[in-house]
């Protein structure tokens, strides 16, 4: 076991005895009255007394100027952090609706694009529509005509059976 004694930035001493982990502390301590993290401070005393090189420890002066330091950029560091996040999803808000607008003039060219070919398309088959149905109606008309053709030539050879049959009657 380790006597450990800490002096709290807050002017607090504390002690206790510490079985070593792998040469620092196994758990977190904290000053009984600031709740202020110890354990760097019992690491460094504990390093000192297996004989390891460590810093020294800094008088206590320095820990509440430390202390005191660090309490009073904490804000200002969270307010860069924020702006910091603030500024970068602008920056991707930004990027996002100049990508919107690019695809959306891609997809105006290309309904544009779309509709120039297809305009052509529709017109040729109007065009193919209308000339199927021409050549429907003239293909009735033959048919029309292919019957009366084929009713004047039934009617022909009629004619000409008759007048083989009164030839052959007279004979």
């Amino acid at each position: 076991m380790i006597p450990v004694k800490i002096f709290c930035a807050c002017g607090q001493k504390y002690s206790f005895e510490v079985e070593p982990h792998h040469g620092g502390m196994p758990v977190a301590v904290a000053c009984p009255v600031c709740k202020r993290d110890g354990t760097a401070d019992a690491n460094q005393i504990i390093a000192r007394y297996l004989n390891t090189k460590t810093q020294p420890l800094p008088p206590p002066r320095v820990n509440s100027l430390l202390n005191a330091a660090q309490s009073n950029l904490e804000p200002q560091l969270v307010a860069a952090l924020k702006d910091a996040i603030v500024q970068e999803l602008a920056t991707q808000r930004r990027e996002l609706l100049a990508g919107q607008q690019a695809a959306a003039a891609e997809l105006t060219e290309l309904a544009r694009r779309l509709e120039a070919v297809q305009a052509p398309m529709l017109e040729r088959l109007r065009a193919y529509e209308q000339r199927i149905h021409e050549l429907e109606n003239e293909l009735g008309e033959q048919t029309k005509e292919n019957r009366e053709l084929l009713k004047l030539k039934i009617e022909m050879i009629r004619s000409q059976m008759e007048s083989e049959r009164s030839r052959v009657n007279f004979n």
